[in-house]
């Protein structure tokens, strides 16, 4: 027979499995998100062309695109400089929950302006002679800003800060070879396509960013 604490152990202990199978699940499940992502990045360095026509091929979906690959990527600029002025400017330590809601807004804008790329890549898409297609724009504007969120790690070191320039010039290659291949748009026109494209996100982003931080 069992008496009461028993049963009671038994059901804690059934609880206490039940939540290391989740934590388990829920680490893999983290786990293979974060090999997809590396693996996404170190092809479309390694070979952009094969990269984007695997892209292409793909069958996924806009909330899959954001919140499977560029929520966690457009978390490395924020949490990177969240831990870079912790470490280097003495004058956070008096206000880190602003620095934590800064971090957070910047990383909702950083996702949404990924978002908006998408829509300003395929309404734009006829001018260039290129096709209109939904998800194939917002794949081009959340795989060719890897370079950028990637970039984000220089913030670790502020005086780093610069390097992260050279990103937003991989960023206009990789979508100079994605957008013939995704919007099919023609060969000659492919780079006055990313140009403009990057200079209206540039654009969007300093007065996103700047709408931000009035919030702060």
């Amino acid at each position: 027979m069992s008496d009461g604490n028993g049963e009671g152990r038994g059901a804690s202990g059934r609880r206490f499995n039940l939540n290391m199978d989740d934590a388990r699940a829920r680490a893999q499940e983290a786990l293979h998100k974060s090999e997809f992502i590396l693996s996404r990045a170190y092809g479309l360095f390694r070979d952009p062309k094969k990269e984007w026509e695997q892209i292409r091929d793909e069958e996924t979906s806009i909330p899959n695109i954001l919140l499977g690959y560029v929520a966690p990527l457009a978390a490395i600029p924020p949490v990177c400089d969240l831990i870079g002025s912790t470490l280097f400017n003495s004058a956070l330590s008096g206000d880190v929950g602003a620095a934590l809601i800064r971090a957070v807004i910047t990383w909702l804008v950083s996702v949404a302006l990924v978002f908006m790329l998408g829509i300003l890549i395929n309404a734009v898409a006829q001018n260039f002679d290129a096709d209109r297609s939904e998800i194939a724009a917002q794949k081009v504007a959340a795989y060719s800003l890897t370079p950028s969120f990637l970039s984000g790690v220089f913030s670790l070191w502020p005086p780093l800060w610069w390097i992260s320039l050279f990103a937003l010039a991989a960023m206009v290659f990789l979508m100079y070879r994605g957008l013939p291949i995704l919007m099919k748009a023609p060969e000659d026109r492919a780079l006055g396509y990313a140009g403009t494209v990057t200079v209206a996100a540039m654009v969007a982003a300093i007065i996103l960013f700047s709408l931000a931080s009035c919030v702060t």
